[in-house]
């Protein structure tokens, strides 16, 4: 028994011998297993373009993205990520946070009250977005981006020029009333910018405040009759009165068809009469008495 017992310890030994020998064996034949390398700097970017995803907030939005690209940037000027590689990462970026941008500025145009400092913000980042650049100097834009962003750049631009026409209603001739008008009626037709209540407002009021300013400055030029004293009989005769003779028609020919209505005008003829009296008087006895 106790001689079956030393045979098996003894060959638990040797088999526990060449099989050592074989494990060291193989380990001097057979070159070490290669550990995966992990690139940190893809790893980055890639976390920053999740979060640019996931996050619910316009500001964490703007902040996450422009701080990706910074690192883009870093890492490429560092040479720890080649240009290649630099632009597929920017373009990645670029794609998520464009998509929630313009969604973003779209949503804004929707609005019954649009803000000018928002318009600003927007333009801000507009200009970034367009001046980001692949390796080779290439917009990173793509075209359909491009496209877009120039359609929010115009909206904006045309809510601004809809703004100063509806505020131009001080009448300063026919032919820029014609303009002015026909501009307001154009923007008020504007898919964008008929979402904007107030400017809405404002733009179908021009005609009719054209119109009443029109009416106010004729009334204005024949009131300046009455000023006879202040000038000479030759400037009253040859110049005031045929001024105010023409505006008044003119304004009778022209507001109808402008305004859509006009104010009778009999009322300033029969002023300008009576200041024409009034002053051929004054004239009169002028001469007289000098």
């Amino acid at each position: 028994m106790k001689v079956t017992i030393k045979i098996f310890f003894l060959l638990l030994a040797i088999s526990l011998a060449i099989g050592g020998v074989m494990v060291y064996a193989k380990t001097k034949v057979e070159p070490p297993m290669t550990i995966k390398q992990v690139d940190q700097y893809a790893e980055d970017i890639a976390t920053s373009r999740k979060a640019l995803v996931s996050v619910k907030n316009e500001v964490m939005e703007d902040s996450i993205f422009f701080t990706a690209i910074d690192r883009i940037n870093v890492f490429n000027l560092e040479n720890k990520i080649q240009s290649d590689r630099s632009d597929k990462y920017l373009d990645n970026c670029m794609n998520a946070y464009c998509s929630l941008f313009m969604n973003r500025c779209f949503s804004e145009f929707k609005k019954s009250v649009w803000n000018d400092n928002e318009h600003n913000n927007i333009l801000s980042r507009v200009s970034v977005l367009k001046s980001l650049l692949h390796s080779d100097k290439s917009m990173a834009l793509t075209k359909q981006e491009t496209d877009s962003l120039n359609l929010i750049t115009r909206v904006i631009s045309d809510y601004r020029q809809a703004r100063r026409i509806s505020r131009s209603t001080v009448f300063s001739g026919v032919a820029n009333a014609q303009s002015v008008i026909s501009q307001a009626n154009s923007f008020s037709n504007n898919g964008y910018l008929r979402n904007c209540t107030d400017l809405m407002s404002s733009l179908r009021n021009v005609k009719s405040e054209i119109a009443t300013s029109h009416y106010n400055y004729v009334s204005t030029q024949v009131d300046k009759l009455s000023q006879y004293r202040y000038f000479s009989k030759t400037y009253y005769e040859n110049t005031l009165i045929p001024h105010v003779d023409a505006v008044t028609t003119e304004y009778d020919n022209k507001a109808q068809s402008l305004y859509g209505s006009k104010r009778d005008v009999n009322a300033l003829w029969q002023r300008a009469r009576g200041f024409y009296d009034q002053a051929m008087s004054y004239y009169g006895n002028t001469e007289t008495n000098n």
